[in-house]
């Protein structure tokens, strides 16, 4: 089995039209999720590609945290745990900063 590490993310950005967020809204979010991969780049990959694959596109860099494990290591890297949360443009980085903060005590 390969040696993956566990990562907590969280990237601010925005949700974008025809998104696929349940409960989204279009505009200035957050988003966060626990990630199994090997490296950080490749945990940024995983975030990048979620992100893509339900509609959030990044605008600020990417926050990467070691953190405990909720869910058990798999063969394949995957993410779990995936929160968007809207706010708004002066608020943004402010909220990055909280759920950088809950990601890292969770």
């Amino acid at each position: 089995m390969t040696d993956f590490k566990h990562f907590s993310l969280v990237a601010g950005g925005e949700t974008v039209e025809d998104h696929q967020v349940p409960d989204g809204v279009v505009g200035p979010s957050v988003m966060s999720m626990k990630v199994w991969a090997e490296t950080v780049e490749q945990a940024v990959d995983v975030l990048c590609e979620v992100g893509n694959q339900i509609g959030f596109k990044i605008d600020e860099q990417v926050e990467v945290h070691r953190t405990p494990a909720k869910q058990a290591v798999r063969e394949e890297p995957f993410a779990y745990e995936l929160r968007v949360i809207p706010c708004s443009p002066e608020t943004l980085t402010s909220t990055v900063e909280r759920e950088a903060e809950t990601v890292r005590s969770e």
